[in-house]
């Protein structure tokens, strides 16, 4: 009996060979795709606990109606890659209907949240770039109007030109009388100039006065109403949905300590 074995096996060794790799193949792809729905399901309920303290705190920037801009500002996104969406899947046959809806309710919530946390988050960043845009506008203003301080112009040029016309004698004839008036006019303003060191203490002293303004924020921030509408809204959908408590979640953690 045994040297028909090993007749056979010396026969059809290549094939075994062959079956054994592709059963070995066959093993390490169920391992791995196995290794995949427990990090999946890892992932998916690590998220859900993260999520439920940044919702938290996300709630806590709104009070009495109204929004702690800077607070929001300040958050991180509550979250970045939807876990669940991404990976649910792999758990439609292994969840009941009712935790895989609520599963998708909890999340729809989340996504709606993060979705007014990007707005307004937006709507800061334009309110940033439109106050630096006024602060260039009225610097240069500024600096237009000091140098017309400083220009230095002892002249009268009103009464420069009824000398003009009065002091050369009666019998000028008119051509020349106009040609000296020119003349006049032409050597007072080719000597126009600005006194620099004016022209910086002037634009200095403004320049303050519009930094202090601005850092009074006398520029209302528009943040909509309806920012703080929907994320109440989206807040309170939240609250209602009992996500650690059922069986989906149950079964998911299960899954991932494997």
């Amino acid at each position: 009996m045994w040297e028909k074995i090993w007749a056979f096996i010396t026969e059809h060794w290549l094939d075994l060979l062959l079956a054994i790799g592709g059963l070995s193949a066959f093993f390490i792809y169920i391992s791995q795709e196995k290794r995949k729905v427990s990090d999946a399901a890892s992932l998916i309920i690590l998220q859900v606990e993260d999520l439920q303290k940044r919702i938290s705190e996300i709630g806590s920037f709104i009070v009495n109606g109204n929004i702690d801009c800077g607070a929001f500002y300040e958050s991180q996104p509550i979250f970045k890659t939807n876990y669940w969406n991404e990976y649910k899947h792999y758990f439609v046959k292994e969840m009941d209907a009712f935790s895989f809806n609520t599963f998708d309710d909890f999340f729809n919530s989340a996504s709606q949240i993060l979705e007014q946390q990007q707005l307004m988050k937006d709507l800061q960043k334009q309110n940033f770039f439109l106050i630096q845009q006024t602060l260039m506008q009225m610097e240069s203003n500024a600096i237009v109007k000091s140098l017309d301080i400083a220009e230095q112009n002892p002249v009268d040029i009103t009464q420069l030109a009824k000398v003009a016309e009065n002091a050369p004698p009666d019998n000028i004839p008119p051509e020349q009388k106009e040609a000296l008036k020119n003349m006049m006019m032409q050597i007072v303003f080719s000597n126009v100039h600005a006194n620099m060191n004016v022209a910086l203490d002037v634009f200095g002293k403004r320049k303050n006065d519009i930094h202090t303004l601005i850092n009074q924020k006398i520029l209302t921030p528009y943040i909509p109403d309806q920012i703080r509408i929907s994320i109440e809204n989206a807040l309170k959908k939240h609250h209602s949905i009992s996500i650690i408590g059922c069986e989906g979640y149950r079964k998911l953690k299960k899954i991932g300590n494997r």
